[in-house]
């Protein structure tokens, strides 16, 4: 599985994950606590346990938010299920001014899943398994 590599969090490029993760671009809505405004963000890649995402607003690392989830069902994205957590930002880091374009995201990061649904964690298994079994990749 290809990964992009965030400068400064492994020296010599090793995956820390404990779950891999499929690259994907999956929407999502999050809502932080004592704040009425919903933040978007694109999930660059998913697991089970948490994903990683881009965005234009900063949010601090171990911030607790309502996040909906719109997970594709099947490969070809022909049907779409919406997938309630509760969530934690593990990490966020600026995307270097260099590297971005006009209109571009400028933050990137790390999200844990902290409550999440057993069904829920199933769809998205499923999901994965479906991606890997057609990129000829295994679990």
């Amino acid at each position: 599985m290809e990964m992009e590599r965030v400068r400064g969090r492994c020296s010599d490029w090793e995956e820390r994950r404990k779950v891999s993760r499929i690259k994907d671009n999956i929407l999502i809505f999050c809502k932080l606590r004592d704040d009425y405004r919903i933040i978007e963000w694109i999930a660059k890649d998913i697991s089970d346990r948490g994903l990683r995402f881009e965005g234009d607003r900063f949010v601090p690392s171990s911030t607790f938010m309502a996040m909906e989830i719109y997970q594709p069902l099947d490969f070809s994205k022909s049907r779409i299920v919406s997938i309630c957590v509760l969530a934690k930002v593990v990490w966020i880091k600026g995307r270097e001014k260099r590297k971005r374009y006009k209109g571009s995201n400028k933050y990137f990061g790390g999200i844990k899943f902290a409550k999440i649904r057993k069904q829920d964690r199933d769809i998205i298994l499923n999901y994965m398994k479906e991606k890997f079994k057609k990129r000829s990749y295994t679990l």
